[in-house]
């Protein structure tokens, strides 16, 4: 599985919206933004802030590289990727020009989905494996 490597292309935000409320849409602290991330494989989801100057590419990043260390991923195989989907559509892990806040306004799911090297969606049973 390949990771993400890093490169910042726009400086942190450090504003400060206060919104409806935290974790709620338009809601800013230091320049985060809350995004609840679907586990595909697990049925479940947990959210994190999220720099609304990211681009879509280190988002993509931050997200692979977080559900990389979930349970399951000892047993990750040659040829299996993470895709991460908003609205069914699969975000660029390659897009460095567009930036979080142009697409997101705060508080919208997005979904990791694992794929085996033909394409094909997984899951993953806690004691059985993927399959």
């Amino acid at each position: 599985m390949a990771f993400y490597t890093r490169s910042t292309v726009y400086p942190p935000s450090r504003r400060n919206v206060k919104g409806k409320g935290a974790m709620k849409k338009d809601h800013r602290t230091n320049g985060e933004m809350w995004i609840n991330i679907m586990r595909s494989w697990g049925g479940f989801s947990r959210g994190a802030y999220f720099n609304e100057n990211l681009t879509i590419g280190e988002f993509v990043g931050q997200v692979v590289r977080d559900v990389s260390t979930e349970e399951g991923f000892q047993y990750f195989q040659e040829g299996w990727y993470v895709e991460v989907q908003s609205r069914r559509k699969a975000l660029d892990s390659d897009d460095h020009v567009m930036m979080l806040n142009e697409r997101f306004n705060g508080a919208e799911r997005v979904t990791a989905k694992v794929f085996n090297e033909y394409g094909d969606a997984m899951t993953y049973t806690f004691g059985q494996g993927w399959h």
